[in-house]
């Protein structure tokens, strides 16, 4: 049994082989990120026993529910056992041996028996991180981490009990005071920091990693295409470009101590198969499938519709962690029900308030985003009125396996089953009126989401712009008057990073043309194929009609507009 389940994949046996200090791990679904955070609590325990190593989340909530479950679910085929070889959250029995760094509370503490144990630290509360000495550094999902504040808080107390572990001891410990990132791939400018750990390739050995990596994808999506042709020859040619190209980004370790990898489904294809692969293609929209499961290296477009600043509109820290830890404690640390989220975790949901939605119906993918109007601005920190987007969902029409319009409608009443005020005001996308499936007096897409709405218990008010459609000058203007936050006639208007993450990929990776000396939304992107923007504009159009819909008129009342290029 423990011999199958060390069997390793390529990114793993790269890590497990090269053992550096530190490494930095940006690695696409179904790669085993959770068997190498499992993988590194092992070999912390089996190297460093009772040594502290901190293991840093955006909230507590994230670490409950979203790195630790997959973790130990790893560390029991492993034959660790709750309860007789680990505890969570308590002062752990008699008989199992103190770290040498003394703990006082351990309200965010695993103990291990032989005194290893690991810190849970949450940086939406300040200065968690100040705590013990600890002798090694982890943090998942690295991507929603404020830098500064780890630097500040976390990152000073990597030091000590060099005695036991470093250059002090009979026998150092390499990965000593080193530190693990795991995380998906960034998508905004202020996550990409992470990818600067990368930079090494290119000073020290000349290799573009990035660039090879983006062309090693294209290859992949051909080698995708040539599959369900099943094209054997033009199959094999594609494939051996892709080793030729892999060779030149064999990963190594920096001067410094750090190993960079990147890593996709197609390095776990042997455990995965092909047919996952082909699967999450024919399931997912493109977008999502380049950035989830392909690992592409994505970046801002230049002259970008929408201006929007990650320190001013975005937030991670929603989590409603005292509720998401008395689920813990009254379930024992049952991380199978804690990987079940639903609004209750979420504290930007307003339970009191109804729910906005607005849909976009389209060919390749329809979707909802979801948003609420709140006193209290989640990225400040100050008591204001916002306008938030707090969730985003999205079903590809052409896979669903129900009626496409109650899947979607579903989704959103499952998740929010437990919010209160079952009420929802539903923003009518005028495409969404028109437009019907292929049956004779059968309604709208509109009308049918809101009939399985209310079918599901909730009340509907429907709410639609004036007039025709506005131009995409407009909007253009609209939003830049909004972002630019300088205005008290124009809301405050923010998201939530980690439930409206493709929301925010598809913002920032739309451009903006200018025609005939006015501003437009440059669409393109949905009729290519095998872009990155490839349905982009689907996610940002939803956001418009929302925002249009509630302040569009606010925009020709004496405002005043400055081109953000000038």
């Amino acid at each position: 049994m423990i011999n199958e389940i060390l069997k390793l994949n390529t990114p793993q046996m790269i890590s497990v082989v090269n053992n550096a200090k530190s490494e930095v791990d940006i690695w696409g679904r179904g790669t085993g990120k959770s068997f190498i955070i499992g993988w590194e609590m092992n070999n912390i325990n089996l190297k460093m026993p009772r040594s502290i190593t901190s293991i840093t989340g955006q909230t507590y909530g994230q670490l409950l529910t979203r790195t630790l479950p997959s973790t130990f679910k790893f560390l029991e085929k492993m034959k660790y056992e709750k309860d007789k070889d680990y505890v969570i959250g308590r002062k752990p029995p008699k008989h199992f041996m103190d770290p040498y760094e003394k703990i006082l509370k351990f309200e965010n503490f695993i103990s291990f028996a032989n005194g290893t144990g690991y810190l849970l630290l949450s940086q939406d509360r300040l200065g968690s991180g100040r705590g013990p000495n600890v002798d090694r550094e982890i943090v998942d999902e690295a991507i929603t981490i404020n830098k500064t504040q780890y630097d500040q808080e976390v990152s000073p107390t990597n030091r000590g009990n060099e005695e036991h572990f470093g250059f002090k001891s009979l026998k150092p410990i390499a990965q000593h005071h080193g530190f693990r990132y795991v995380s998906s791939m960034p998508y905004n400018q202020e996550q990409r920091w992470l990818l600067d750990y990368g930079k090494y390739y290119e000073l020290d050995a000349g290799i573009m990693l990035f660039d090879i990596w983006n062309r090693i994808i294209k290859f992949q999506l051909e080698l995708i295409d040539a599959c369900i042709k099943k094209d054997a020859v033009l199959y094999k040619n594609i494939r051996n470009e892709i080793v030729r190209l892999k060779h030149q980004i064999i990963p190594f370790v920096s001067k410094d101590g750090v190993l960079f990898t990147l890593s996709n489904a197609f390095d776990n294809i042997s455990n995965l198969g092909m047919a996952y692969i082909l699967r999450e293609y024919a399931k997912l929209p493109q977008l999502i499938f380049l950035v989830e499961i392909m690992n592409w290296v994505i970046d801002k477009v230049e002259d970008c519709y929408y201006h929007i600043n990650t320190q001013k509109h975005v937030y991670y820290d929603a989590s409603n962690d005292s509720f998401i830890r008395d689920v813990a404690e009254n379930t024992n640390w049952d991380f199978d029900k804690l990987e079940k989220t639903e609004c209750s975790y979420d504290s930007d949901c307003d339970p009191s308030k109804p729910l906005e939605i607005v849909p976009d119906w389209g060919a390749n993918i329809s979707l909802f985003s979801i948003g609420q109007e709140r006193n209290y601005n989640f990225v400040t920190k100050i008591v204001e009125a916002v306008d938030c987007f707090i969730n985003e969902f999205y079903v590809k029409p052409d896979e669903s396996q129900h009626v496409i319009i109650d899947e979607l409608v579903d989704k959103v009443c499952t998740y929010y089953g437990q919010h209160a005020n079952k009420h929802i005001i539903y923003f009518r996308d005028r495409y969404g009126d028109h437009k019907q499936p292929n049956a004779k007096n059968s309604k709208s897409y509109n009308e049918q989401a809101i009939d399985r709405f209310i079918r599901n218990g909730w009340s509907v008010k429907s709410e639609v712009h004036k007039g025709i459609e506005p131009p995409q000058h407009d909007k253009y203007l609209l939003w830049m008057n909004i972002l630019k936050g300088n205005d008290p006639k124009f809301p405050k208007v923010i998201f939530n990073g980690k439930n409206c993450k493709f929301t925010l990929i598809s913002m920032n990776n739309t451009k903006v043309i200018d025609k005939d000396g006015r501003f437009e939304k440059d669409k393109s992107s949905e009729r290519k194929k095998n872009i990155l923007a490839e349905e982009a504009t689907h996610f940002s159009d939803a956001v418009d009609k929302r925002i249009w819909t509630k302040y569009g008129d606010r925009l020709h009342k004496n405002s005043i507009f400055i081109d953000p290029r000038l």
